[in-house]
């Protein structure tokens, strides 16, 4: 059979990734006006797939768009990650569960490996490798969960709070390290319940600090 050929990304596609990153890299600060003239001069394209890549970010909750077409970037919103982490947390310890009985010794192996990297990161305050480390190592679950709905609605929530462990890697950014510990030990005892468990500690407990930390933000900032 022929093969057929690769498409490549279409430059809205294209814009939207980039975008996308720089959002929750916080390299656009929440609350940035977004000039969609100046986004395509920057991007080298014309309005048009800037318009449909601020678009899909509009659907994504990542971009809010005004009256007046003005568009910003969605300020960091304490209500909005306190409702997004608990399902998160659920859906990766569902992956985890799945994934269990499909693992081999490679992948705990690889598991290791991601960790101690992730490590590695952390200790030297990278916050772009620590969390790219953290979504190899959860990744790779959902992957041997061969459950594609899990990983699409995780793509899609994953950004509303990524952005908040970028604002807070300098102070949590240590948080997952022994979290992380476990779930391997769980793994390689192949005890699906104590994994399910850390799983979500591991993403519930995040929450809790990350959200606590902003609801303080935002408190010093009505007072001031």
């Amino acid at each position: 059979m022929k093969n057929q050929p690769i498409p490549r990304l279409s430059l809205s596609e294209e814009v939207y990734q980039r975008l996308q990153q720089q959002i929750i890299t916080l390299t656009l600060a929440p609350g940035q006006k977004l000039n969609d003239q100046e986004l395509a001069e920057a991007f080298g394209v014309s309005r048009t797939p800037v318009r449909e890549a601020l678009k899909k970010l509009e659907e994504e909750g990542l971009v809010v768009a005004k009256r007046g077409s003005r568009t910003n970037v969605t300020r960091l919103d304490a209500t909005q990650a306190r409702q997004t982490f608990p399902i998160v947390a659920t859906l990766h310890a569902l992956a985890a569960r799945l994934a269990l009985p499909l693992l081999k010794a490679a992948d705990i192996e690889q598991l290791r490996d991601i960790h101690q990297a992730f490590q590695e990161a952390i200790m030297q305050d990278d916050a772009e490798a620590a969390l790219r480390l953290d979504d190899a190592f959860h990744g790779l679950f959902l992957t041997r969960s061969q459950n594609g709905q899990l990983s699409e609605t995780l793509n899609r929530l994953t950004p509303l709070i990524r952005r908040l462990e970028y604002a807070q890697f300098s102070r949590h950014g240590h948080d997952s390290m022994a979290d992380h510990e476990a779930i391997l030990a769980a793994c390689e005892k192949r005890d699906a319940e104590a994994l399910v468990r850390t799983t979500e500690q591991n993403w519930n407990g995040l929450g809790r600090h990350l959200v606590a930390a902003l609801e303080e933000e935002e408190t010093s900032c009505d007072q001031s």
